[in-house]
């Protein structure tokens, strides 16, 4: 899986603040974190919800194939 440009462009085109895992807890809003599959795991311990990380254009135009980014980590 190829690792994904940590940049403004694809900050802007993640969907994770669209995301139940994300939206279910105010941790990440508070920090404004998105773009796992570039940045790494979050520390805000969330729990799976549902994932959307394959509708995401970053997910597609990177050829990603993992889910759950925010839990995971980033790919690699």
């Amino acid at each position: 899986m190829p690792k994904v440009p940590d940049t403004q462009e694809n900050f802007e085109k993640c969907v994770c603040d669209r995301c139940p895992t994300w939206t279910a807890a105010p941790c990440p809003k508070e920090k404004t974190e998105k773009l796992y599959c570039a940045k790494g795991m979050t520390a805000c311990g969330l729990k799976e919800k549902g994932c959307i990380c394959g509708a995401c254009p970053v997910h597609d135009e990177n050829h990603l194939t993992g889910m759950y980014f925010c839990i995971k980590g980033a790919a690699k």
